[in-house]
């Protein structure tokens, strides 16, 4: 598993950082933590290129890489990177142009698979670049811009990477230390993965999980019990018991309402290319942009979607 994890230095996205490390120190993924910058003035150019003929000189006064430090500091508080200080110093490298960003990867015990990712330009652009030259399977944003979670969610970045992203997506907001899963179906084939990726992951935090269907009718109940019971089926596979919940109505609103009980929403995504078809007025759109707690949009590895305006 490869994670890219994206900061904007925001008290939220550190939380993501927190809750995407202790994840991915579970799942033995690899991880990259990316911030991406505002493009820079020529003397803040100038010190970069300087910087990087310093190899080791991590510590100057460069955009962004303080939140980099940070998120770093992070990965070690929870267990992820436990580099030795002397060691350290021989093992990373802060290089220029490595796939378009610059990058200090980490070596050395615990580190091997870290590296701290620097862009700059369009966040969703450099985002989905990002993603798609990394061969990421799971995006983890938190919060951004620094205008408040709120704001975040209209419009914004995180809706534009969900959107357009190539992999997996987690929408991290209002992390809680509890992590009970509310694994959303509709008995198809893209909901079963779905189903697994949530359960490994339940499973790795030691989470309590519960299997939704929404039928939108009465005479669709039924339906939609078969499809909760062939979860139970499958997560029962994998050793891990669940509660089924079937509700009745709007599956947007059934499934925001429900998550109130629950701390982390899994829910499947269409992998056709045709995602604004998709998005808009979409299930997943509205539980992610309504919902109060983070939702993981679990989608099979696509093409490259081009960046639309807006």
């Amino acid at each position: 598993m490869k994670f890219l994890m994206c900061t904007d230095g925001e008290e939220l996205a550190e939380a993501a950082i927190r809750f995407g490390g202790r994840l991915a120190k579970g799942m033995n993924a690899d991880v990259s933590v990316l911030h991406v910058r505002r493009p820079i003035s020529s003397s803040e150019r100038v010190q970069l290129t300087a910087t990087r003929k310093k190899l080791s000189s991590w510590d100057l006064d460069i955009p962004g890489v303080d939140y980099l430090t940070r998120a770093r500091e992070i990965l070690d508080e929870v267990g992820l990177t436990q580099v030795p200080l002397s060691k350290e110093k021989h093992s990373r490298a802060f290089e220029g142009g490595v796939q378009g960003a610059t990058e200090l990867y980490l070596v050395g015990a615990g580190g091997e698979n870290v590296r701290l990712r620097l862009r700059e330009g369009d966040p969703v652009e450099q985002i989905l670049e990002e993603a798609q030259v990394g061969g990421y399977d799971l995006i983890i944003l938190g919060s951004g811009g620094g205008r408040g979670i709120g704001s975040y969610f209209v419009g914004s970045t995180a809706l534009r990477v969900a959107d357009l992203a190539a992999c997996s997506v987690l929408i991290a907001k209002n992390i809680r230390q509890d992590h009970n899963f509310l694994l959303c179906t509709d008995g198809s084939d893209l909901a079963e993965k779905a189903e697994i990726a949530g359960a490994e992951m339940a499973r790795v935090l030691g989470a309590k999980v519960t299997v939704l269907s929404v039928a939108e009718d009465e005479s669709r109940r039924e339906e939609a019990l078969q499809s909760a019971r062939r979860a139970e089926m499958i997560l029962a596979q994998m050793g891990i018991e669940a509660k089924l919940k079937v509700r009745v109505g709007p599956p947007s609103q059934e499934i925001i309402a429900e998550a109130k009980d629950h701390d982390i929403v899994v829910m499947g995504a269409s992998g056709s290319s045709a995602v604004r078809k998709f998005f808009l007025g979409s299930v997943p759109l509205k539980v992610m942009e309504y919902g109060a707690c983070p939702v993981l949009i679990v989608r099979e590895k696509r093409g490259k979607i081009p960046l639309q305006a807006g």
